[in-house]
């Protein structure tokens, strides 16, 4: 089984060979000081007024057992400094380098993990992705997918063909990861078992620690989770998460954003977050139009 560690580094070339062969890298300074600061302000800001006014989260699908932890969902709304995130010229390039150009932002969501939490569970992100089946085999039917009833083993390479990553993560480090307040913790070359870690069992991993500003990426085979936070005070990360431009996005952008957010996108950022159609997927109508339009703006019920 892979047991190095990546070490944090400046250096793209080194960043995706840490992907190819760990499955996994963290990219230091990837934010200047500044912008992180006004980033870690404005999301300690709301975390705290969401909480205050009885609107703080959890989420029961990767963390069913935790009554500690918040989650501050939906960025995009909470706050233009959050899109400094999407548009970073680093996190682009590392993305695209495994999803290629056209990928899509899915998940733009904060993770609070407090003292006293409880250890998330190992998981890989895609876990809804059918295995590969041999002509006449039997196949999983891809609506019927559950987190709990998967192909689980040991974090070795395969030997037959596996699926490639369709998401991958970017987890930003607002604050600094440490393994003592619950840094990501990662099973270096998981990504080439084609096989999920089974819950019953015990694997050694890695936790992915880094200074505030930068970010530690997996692609969606990496067995991953977040830690116990053993410190005195909150672990804070961003997930910016990405998918292939034919998967359903995690957040639903195009209905979920508020109008004076969409109103103010540039067109980058727009086509990150599904409004532009893809091979006419995604589209409202006009199957040659490059770009989704708001339904006042298409054709309705038409008569004479």
């Amino acid at each position: 089984m892979e047991t190095a560690a990546p070490s944090p580094t400046r250096d793209m070339a080194v960043l995706k060979n840490d992907l190819r062969r760990h499955g996994f890298g963290i990219l230091e300074g990837a934010l200047d000081p500044d912008t992180t600061a006004s980033i870690r302000t404005r999301l300690l800001e709301q975390a705290a007024a969401e909480k205050a006014r009885g609107r703080a989260i959890s989420n029961s699908a990767v963390e069913p057992d935790d009554d500690v932890n918040q989650w501050v969902s939906f960025l995009p709304n909470k706050g233009e400094i959050f899109r400094t995130l999407m548009n970073n010229p680093a996190c682009l390039e590392t993305v695209r380098h495994i999803l290629g150009e056209e990928a899509l932002l899915s998940e733009f969501s904060a993770h609070i993990t407090w003292p006293g939490n409880k250890e998330m569970g190992l998981h890989i992100d895609q876990w809804w992705l059918p295995h590969p089946a041999m002509p006449g085999e039997d196949y999983a039917r891809p609506s019927d997918a559950r987190r709990n009833r998967q192909r689980t083993g040991a974090p070795v390479p395969a030997d037959h063909p596996i699926n490639p990553p369709v998401v991958c993560n970017v987890m930003w480090m607002v604050s600094d990861f440490t393994v003592e307040n619950g840094a990501t913790r990662l099973v270096p070359g998981s990504h080439h078992s084609g096989l999920h870690p089974d819950p019953r069992a015990t694997y050694d991993t890695i936790h992915a620690e880094g200074p505030a500003g930068s970010f530690v990426v997996w692609e969606g085979r990496t067995w991953h989770a977040a830690s116990l936070n053993t410190g005195n005070g909150p672990r804070l990360g961003i997930t910016t998460y990405w998918c292939a431009p034919f998967c359903r996005q995690l957040l639903n952008f195009t209905y979920g954003l508020r109008p004076e957010v969409a109103a103010e996108l540039i067109e980058q950022e727009r086509a990150l977050m599904g409004f532009k159609v893809w091979g006419t997927y995604g589209s409202t109508g006009d199957f040659d139009a490059d770009w989704a339009s708001p339904g006042a703006e298409n054709l309705g019920e038409l008569k004479g």
